[in-house]
């Protein structure tokens, strides 16, 4: 990372589109944020050196920057940068959040238990990993995550990670059992040729989604491995 590379991320009001209304500055450039969806106040980023950052908009300066009210130790956070971020709504707290980055990791953290003065370490990690075959020996490989995309529509303890190898996982979390990959689309088939830089799940149908990669876009269907346009 250059030296010089601004830390600004800005918050803008569609009503005065020239300057930005609120300015979040991390200790390192923001990839990925996101408001919390119950208290609207309250923002995640995930930062190029692999940490996440929490913001509280309703405190900063007069000048309207805001830093971050909490961040994670760096030794317990990402190796890469962050991609994607989402809050989690499973749960009546929505203080629980999970990230993905092409270092192969999904972390998932709670807001509540990231004390002021004290590490903020991930409440579960996942390691994503395929075995492929190395001198005739199979070998783990870690899968990049590129995008994420969470909604309780189709499962509170479902996940669909968009991959930098082209094909897409989804995992499963429940409670009190380990994470584990329910299915992986387009290895054989219609996988993209490059990462997967969004997902999104149709909100009125969620079992459809679509991918979005090397130039083309391809919708799915959590029932079928290969795109079905």
């Amino acid at each position: 990372m250059p030296h010089d590379m601004p830390k600004e991320s800005y918050i803008w009001n569609l009503n005065n589109p020239n300057f930005p209304e609120k300015t979040l500055l991390a200790p390192s450039p923001l990839c990925s944020m996101a408001f919390n969806h119950k208290h609207n106040d309250i923002i995640v980023g995930g930062s190029y050196n692999g940490s996440l950052s929490f913001f509280d908009l309703r405190i900063g300066n007069s000048a309207g920057v805001i830093k971050p009210q909490k961040t994670t130790i760096l030794e317990k956070s990402h190796h890469d940068p962050v991609y994607d971020v989402y809050w989690l709504t499973l749960g009546k707290t929505g203080s629980e959040c999970v990230s993905s980055s092409t270092d192969g990791r999904l972390h998932w953290w709670d807001m509540t238990f990231i004390k002021d003065g004290t590490p903020a370490v991930p409440t579960e990690t996942f390691m994503m990993e395929e075995k492929i075959m190395v001198d005739g020996e199979p070998k783990n490989k870690l899968l990049g995550g590129t995008s994420l995309e969470y909604s309780a529509d189709a499962g509170p303890t479902k996940y669909l990670i968009g991959t930098e190898q082209g094909y897409i996982l989804q995992a499963n979390r429940r409670p009190n059992k380990p994470v584990e990959i329910m299915s992986r689309y387009g290895i054989d088939q219609g996988k993209h040729h490059g990462p997967v830089y969004s997902l999104w799940r149709n909100p009125g149908h969620s079992k459809y989604f679509l991918s979005v990669g090397d130039w083309s876009a391809k919708i799915w269907s959590d029932e079928l491995v290969q795109p079905i346009m």
